[in-house]
């Protein structure tokens, strides 16, 4: 039976629902708290005895939302107990928890470093005004600058920080405060993202940010590869298409999504992996917590991978990272002979300068990330 290596735990309540958000989310009412906690928890126990007699101590646990910390210091410390007692979490183990800026109190901060969480990941998103206001974000320039202070003086030494650029009608130079910004802080671990349009949301819905997007798409790319050789210089390490970190600080949940590794997630809508078997669950709150009132796992889809499948998100997985495709190993793991058709697309990104050897590892430069998915696709198997 497969050991799992990660746990993720969905929180879905936000004080905002930000219009370029597809995640499974929630209005936060206090009062839906409490069924919430009680259907997580089941989920958790139900899971646990598929593994009985075959876990091990996990390496990671991710608490994402949502807004994790739209809950109160009781209810974390109430979850991390809950599924210490189900899982175990090993002494050397990664806690992560999300918490965004209007909650980033330094009371709040010290209460989830005292429960166990090691690792903070604060929503910033920017410190201009103008941007989150763009973005409909809760908080303003100066609660971000606040937030990060207060971030940076709570004890925690292991943090990220989100950024998110290409927000419509507004300014490259806005961003490029905000990376100017960051090497001052020198957080130990930065994602950034760039705004898409998610189907469902409110900026897709919004033909002038259709229009805008439509028309500054170029811009998007100039600023990734502007972060990338901005960040590179300030000493971080462009690990993944979207995530950067000084040295040590990668983050371990996503190393464990990244390698093909097993994991599960509880929660809302959240995704789950074992061994080629890969499923999600119910987005609707009502529906998610009925099914575990009957003690039913709460899964809306699964799948189960082909071998050619597994062998394919591999080659996308790997791509994604400054590591790149090791492809004696990728053979070996799947079982599938790397093609004449795909070195010479190889070579051909190469010559580009869209990606380089190291070995026997093809990796993509900063130019080959921008394409990730396109090439990926000109290198899986048919």
């Amino acid at each position: 039976m497969a050991t799992i290596e990660a746990l993720y735990c969905h929180l879905p309540f936000c004080h905002t629902i930000c219009p370029f958000c597809a995640f499974a989310v929630h209005g936060n009412r206090p009062a839906l708290h409490r069924p919430y906690l009680d259907a997580l928890k089941r989920e958790i126990a139900l899971r646990a005895t598929e593994y009985e007699g075959a876990r091990q101590p996990i390496e990671a646990l991710y608490f994402g939302g949502g807004t994790p910390s739209t809950l109160a210091l009781e209810a974390v410390q109430e979850l991390l107990d809950w599924i210490a007692a189900h899982y175990g979490i090993g002494q050397a183990a990664e806690v992560a928890f999300e918490v965004n800026p209007e909650d980033a109190t330094p009371a709040y901060l010290r209460g989830l470093k005292s429960a166990g969480i090691n690792r903070i990941s604060l929503g910033l998103q920017s410190l201009d005004s103008a941007t989150l206001a763009a973005l409909g974000r809760n908080h303003d320039a100066v609660q971000g600058r606040r937030a990060l202070e207060a971030l940076r003086g709570s004890g925690h030494e292991n943090y990220n920080v989100d950024l998110l650029y290409g927000a419509p009608s507004v300014s490259e130079r806005a961003f490029e405060e905000d990376l100017e910004h960051m090497a001052a802080a020198r957080p130990p671990h930065l994602s950034l993202y760039g705004l898409d349009l998610e189907e469902g949301t409110l900026f897709a819905r919004n033909g002038t940010v259709r229009e805008w997007m439509a028309r500054h798409g170029p811009r998007q790319a100039s600023q990734f590869l502007y972060a990338s050789e901005f960040l590179t210089a300030q000493g971080y390490r462009h690990y993944e298409v979207s995530n950067y970190c000084l040295p040590g600080r990668e983050g371990r949940q996503n190393l464990v999504v990244w390698r093909g590794g097993n994991y599960l997630g509880f929660g809302t809508g959240a995704h789950s992996h074992r061994d080629g078997t890969r499923w999600h669950n119910e987005r609707h709150l009502r529906i998610y917590q009925r099914r575990l009132e009957k003690d039913e796992p709460p899964v809306a889809y699964q799948e189960e991978l082909s071998g050619q499948k597994m062998a394919n998100e591999g080659i996308m997985l790997a791509l994604r990272q400054a590591d790149g495709l090791d492809i004696p190993q990728w053979e070996r793991r799947y079982g599938f002979s790397w093609a004449e058709g795909q070195s010479e697309i190889a070579e051909r990104l190469r010559q580009e300068g869209k990606a380089h050897w190291n070995g026997a590892q093809l990796a993509l430069t900063p130019q080959g990330f921008l394409l990730a998915d396109e090439i990926t696709t000109q290198l899986m198997l048919a």
